[in-house]
């Protein structure tokens, strides 16, 4: 678990088939690089931003679903699916966003 409270967190790369990983941002931000990282079989992630931000970096081609929810916030994949691995992304954004990105943008 990433853990951002007034401060921030910088990227950290997980271990080759990761399943499940959970990013918290309060009054805060962080970056999430998973690029070059294969994720395991139903793979989670778990962003949650409260009056903070969260960017995940992903690779293109990089099956993404999301779910949850934003109340004055933000929630964005802008990763173009194709056959790479499958991600689940559970956001969360209260006052604040999480955004799916691929590398460079």
């Amino acid at each position: 678990m990433n853990i951002a409270i007034f401060g921030s967190f910088g990227e950290r790369l997980l271990a080759p088939g990761w399943v499940k990983q959970t990013a918290l941002a309060f009054l805060g931000g962080g970056d999430f690089d998973l690029t070059g990282v294969e994720p395991g079989a139903d793979a989670q992630l778990t962003a949650i931003a409260v009056f903070g931000g969260i960017d995940i970096i992903m690779d293109e081609g990089t099956r993404i679903t999301m779910d949850g929810f934003s109340l004055f916030g933000s929630r964005e994949v802008e990763v173009v699916p194709a056959d790479g691995p499958a991600v689940h992304i559970r956001s969360y954004a209260v006052f604040g966003s999480v955004e799916v990105k691929p590398p460079g943008d």
